[in-house]
């Protein structure tokens, strides 16, 4: 009996020695992906740059490199902006400069034109005619609307705490608006009403200034067809592409956002053609670009698809996987009876389950507008913010090997779930 208890507890040691060398390897090949494309040599990989064909031509490399041969490229135009100098945003009195302001420190612009304005600053809304309005606010499109309603020159937001990340921002999504919005710190809110009240007429002095190119952008595709003969598709998504680089040659390197959903494509895809695809389904992996511009690369997928829209019986989104406490699958109607099927597997205690959650932000949107069923991918904390979106601070190194093997394990579970009759 002691002999056998022996043997017993020899295998149960070997069988936690391979359970814990089976995770330590996942999610280290998604690392990897995660630390090349947020490195500085991508300068923030914006859509349309050199620095984001670049990184296209690593995944390519990667990819031959695991074996796989036939890889495609999706063309089509995208706009590239760059900054035409430093942004300059200074208070005035009397021909005297009272204080100059730091871009993305205590001011930021709303991505909208080119703008060179000085005019006075004025607080009440009847009297801003000609002026700056100086309004303390979250929303910058209703008080715009009064600028616009009075005849104001710009309008100067200051913003409330909970969103001062807005100012360490960079947006890519270019809004056509007539009138400059300056986004500003409270603190700088706070100044400025301070000088108002010890300044004769207050002056604001706002320049901006960008570089309009016309540029090429591309998606990447690569099918993993079924070892059995079918036309059912499972599309697998992930865009590439982040904000790209600062007027002072900083960058933005998108470490999570979304350098993380790359890496889980890929060491997804890497595991299904090493162990072949014996799944019911075909698999076509694709990285999108020029999402951050609006949606472009997958909007033109789904214009141009490769393979019948017929033929696509699921999509699967992957963004921002790199850190958040909270696992969050989103799902449209579509997807609704095979969510209720899914929610039945024994599945981590912080994945969740959300119908439209951020549903038009990403790339599953294009596939949605075409009736498609999808999942979406998304970690978030518990206060459903995504640290560090679109600044500078969103690094490799606050990436969470666990969290990305974590969403690896999740997305395998699931796939071993769905038959063949699954999808529709």
């Amino acid at each position: 009996m002691k002999k056998i208890n022996r043997v017993i507890i020899f295998l149960s040691l070997i069988i936690l020695l391979l359970s814990s060398v089976r995770s330590n390897v996942r999610g280290d090949y998604a690392l990897m992906i995660i630390r090349e494309l947020s490195s500085a040599e991508y300068k923030g990989r914006q859509a349309g740059t050199f620095e984001n064909l670049e990184a296209l031509k690593f995944i390519e490399g990667e990819l031959k490199n695991l074996g796989l041969k036939d890889i495609f490229y999706q063309e089509f135009p995208v706009e590239v902006f760059y900054y035409d100098g430093a942004p300059e945003f200074l208070l005035k009195t009397e021909g005297r400069v009272l204080k100059r302001y730091e871009y993305r420190k205590d001011f930021r612009d709303r991505f909208s034109g080119n703008y060179k304005v000085e005019a006075v600053i004025k607080n009440n809304v009847r009297e801003i005619k000609g002026a700056f309005y100086l309004v303390k606010d979250r929303y910058a499109d209703r008080n715009m609307l009064l600028a616009h309603i009075y005849g104001a020159k710009g309008v100067i937001l200051g913003l409330p705490e909970d969103r001062t990340e807005l100012i360490l921002q960079r947006s890519m999504f270019f809004l056509k608006e007539d009138m400059p919005v300056v986004y500003v710190t409270s603190e700088v809110f706070n100044e400025i009403s301070n000088y108002m009240r010890s300044e004769n007429k207050l002056r604001a002095y706002y320049r901006i200034g960008y570089v309009k190119e016309m540029a090429k952008a591309f998606n990447l595709y690569f099918f993993i067809p079924s070892s059995r003969k079918t036309k059912k598709t499972v599309v697998l998504t992930a865009h590439i592409d982040h904000v790209g680089d600062d007027y002072d040659g900083s960058y933005f390197p998108g470490a999570n956002d979304n350098a993380s959903g790359v890496g889980v494509v890929l060491e997804i895809a890497k595991e299904i053609f090493e162990k072949g695809n014996n799944y019911p389904y075909n698999f076509l992996f694709l990285i999108t670009n020029g999402e951050e511009k609006g949606l472009l690369g997958s909007e033109y997928f789904v214009d141009y698809p490769p393979i019948p829209l017929e033929d696509i019986v699921l999509e699967v989104n992957f963004d921002c996987l790199g850190r958040g406490e909270n696992l969050v699958i989103s799902y449209n109607d579509y997807a609704s009876k095979l969510v209720s099927k899914i929610k039945s597997i024994n599945l981590n205690n912080n994945v969740y389950f959300a119908k439209d959650y951020y549903l038009n932000e990403s790339d599953q949107y294009p596939f949605h507008v075409h009736e498609k069923p999808f999942l979406f991918f998304i970690r978030v904390e518990k206060d459903e913010k995504i640290s560090d979106l679109h600044q500078k601070t969103d690094t490799v190194d606050k990436i969470s090997k666990d969290v990305v093997s974590s969403t690896i394990d999740t997305f395998f579970k699931i796939l071993r779930s769905l038959s063949y009759d699954s999808l529709n």
